[in-house]
């Protein structure tokens, strides 16, 4: 589930209804980091889930874990979660 929808993030729509499902606030946190960094937003979205799954160390997977053990869409979740961290996280950092 997570794969398939991770495949098709860089899709502008289908980055759109993900953002939908988002707190209005993160949404726009998100929109405006991809924004300072020059790339449409699915394209953000798309590289943040997939720099998440190629850098997370077993802490960050552990609480992901956490997160979709109970979730009924535990592919939209983890991306949710995601997104999450990288709204809040500090620009610049790793």
């Amino acid at each position: 589930m997570l794969g398939a929808l991770i495949a098709q993030l860089d899709r502008p729509d289908l980055a759109a209804q993900v953002l939908d499902t988002l707190n209005p606030d993160l949404a726009i946190a998100i929109e405006m980091r991809a924004a300072d960094a020059s790339m449409a937003t699915a394209e953000f979205v798309a590289g943040a889930v997939r720099a998440f799954i190629d850098s997370a160390d077993d802490d960050l997977w552990f609480q992901m874990l956490t997160v979709i053990r109970k979730a009924d869409d535990p592919g939209l979740t983890a991306v949710q979660t995601i997104l999450k961290w990288v709204a809040t996280e500090r620009p610049g950092a790793v």
